[in-house]
């Protein structure tokens, strides 16, 4: 398949996991400048059993931003998006108890500190919970199923969700910015991608508000910059490089070996670049954020802030679950391996190899990366899991909760082979209306298109400019451009 052609000329590049500081969806190999998945999802799947979510459409607004955002945006586009947003200060679903509110929100994964999270619960029935995400075509499952599965939480929990859309962050990465052309708004529709994929995924898009953070800094620069800087003249450089080199040493999704810091030291903006995340945090008037652990840094350098600052009101964050590494031995494979995790874009046969593959110790749940999947995605999708045995043990068994499947998986009832074909067969199920999505909706076929011509357009003129290799996907055609030696195509 062409497909795996492309896969095999990038040698396996053109998803990275996560990168230092951008979100785990924001990184690909440099090589590998037009994503399979940009023409994987137009095409006709085959017809697989799957539970379509509902889906809340999206309204048009040709400013960009959201009514409700507090800070309009200032490009234009022919689509984009908007929300609904609450008539009055009380959430929508407001049914439940405060121990159930607190079990729901700590449920989406860590809290540093659980008593605070527990007292603005009960001071405040709908708090405002910020959302980060850095805009990103190439979207971890993490970033798709399970920011979908967290938001919808929050907004059951009683919150008023709003997610910050890091454009100006996702830009100054280097392989976003090579796409974007270097262009600020060239990054917003890869921002309306992802929102077209969580609107295929179920995401209760009406009681979501969007804020577009490049937005936020150019309307409000004067407080931003000095907040900023003040934060950095404040903070420890070496507590920072502590945190960096205990997160690239811990975060081995897909790096490998390949800890940046063994070979070399610091560069100033590797430094300050959590300070500018730390700003935003602070920035905003957000009660609860819900982040990644790239941004963990950030948030520990705001609270150390606030310190020091003698500020009461320190920033509360959840930090989402994240399953482990698909990997047995991470260090043993390429900087740039896809098969560390999956993707939004995967197909069948993509997410097959890559969970049969996997690491699933027998008899071992701890630090088994497919019974992560279990726990994190799966479970919460759809309440279920079903497990079809083969040999002696035929039949099948579906189970609701991870307490009883742990005991059975760890006492040697269900063999590995068993639950990865389980485990497979229910992540295609909830990935083929994102599928069905991008082939059928118009506006996310001239998103991915829109996405697609901007990084063919990049990767020519980086050509032209005295590139070495750059392979593209385009037309159904795979090539291979070299400076000096022309077009070799394949079809």
């Amino acid at each position: 398949m062409i497909s795996r052609a492309f896969s095999q000329v990038l040698g396996k590049g053109y998803k990275c996991p996560l990168d230092l500081f951008v979100h785990a969806s924001a990184v690909v190999g440099f090589g590998s400048n037009m994503p399979r998945h940009l023409h994987h999802l137009l095409r006709q799947p085959d017809p697989a059993d799957g539970f379509p979510p509902k889906q809340h459409p999206l309204q048009n607004n040709n400013r960009g931003a959201p009514p409700t955002c507090t800070f309009e945006s200032n490009w234009t586009l022919q689509h984009s998006f908007s929300t609904v947003k609450n008539s009055n200060d009380t959430p929508l679903d407001y049914i439940m108890s405060f121990e159930q509110r607190f079990a729901t929100l700590r449920s989406i994964g860590n809290c540093v500190n659980e008593c605070e999270l527990s007292l603005l619960l009960k001071d405040k029935i709908a708090p405002i919970c910020y959302v980060w995400c850095d805009p990103s075509p190439w979207m971890h499952i993490t970033q798709g199923i399970l920011m979908t599965i967290n938001v919808n939480k929050m907004i059951k929990a009683g919150c008023k969700v709003k997610i910050l859309m890091a454009d100006w962050f996702a830009q100054m990465d280097d392989k976003i910015g090579f796409i974007a052309g270097g262009v600020l708004s060239k990054v917003h529709p890869i921002g309306l991608y992802n929102v077209e994929t969580w609107k295929a995924t179920g995401m209760d898009l009406d009681g979501v508000e969007f804020v577009w953070l490049s937005d936020l800094i150019s309307r409000n620069a004067d407080e931003y910059w000095p907040l900023a800087m003040d934060i950095a003249r404040k903070s420890n450089p070496s507590a920072i490089k502590s945190w960096l080199r205990v997160y690239s040493t811990i975060n081995t999704r897909g790096h490998g070996s390949m800890n940046p810091y063994r070979m070399r030291d610091f560069t100033a903006a590797e430094i300050f670049y959590p300070c500018l995340q730390s700003a935003c945090i602070l920035f905003q008037k957000a009660d609860i954020w819900l982040l990644g652990q790239d941004q963990s840094g950030a948030h520990m350098l705001a609270r150390n802030f606030c310190t020091h600052m003698a500020k009461e009101n320190k920033p509360i964050a959840l930090f989402s679950n994240m399953p482990c590494n698909l990997l047995e031995h991470p260090e043993r494979w390429a900087f740039d391996d896809p098969n560390w995790a999956i993707f939004m874009e995967d197909d069948e046969e993509d997410i097959i190899s890559k969970i049969s593959d996997g690491f699933c110790p027998p008899e071992s749940a701890e630090g088994n990366p497919c019974l992560d999947y279990i726990k994190y995605i799966v479970l919460p999708r759809f309440g279920k899991f079903e497990v079809v045995q083969m040999g002696d043990n035929g039949g099948s068994k579906t189970f609701v909760n991870m307490e009883e499947f742990t005991s059975d998986y760890e006492s040697g009832v269900l063999h590995p082979s068993d639950v990865k074909q389980a485990l497979a067969k229910a992540i295609n199920m909830m990935l083929q209306p994102v599928r069905d999505h991008f082939r059928s909706c118009a506006e996310a076929k001239r998103l991915v298109e829109e996405i697609e011509a901007a990084s063919l357009r990049s990767s020519l003129l980086w050509l032209l400019a005295g590139g070495g290799l750059v392979v593209f996907f385009s037309g159904g055609v795979l090539a291979v451009l070299e400076a000096g030696a022309g077009v070799r195509c394949g079809g």
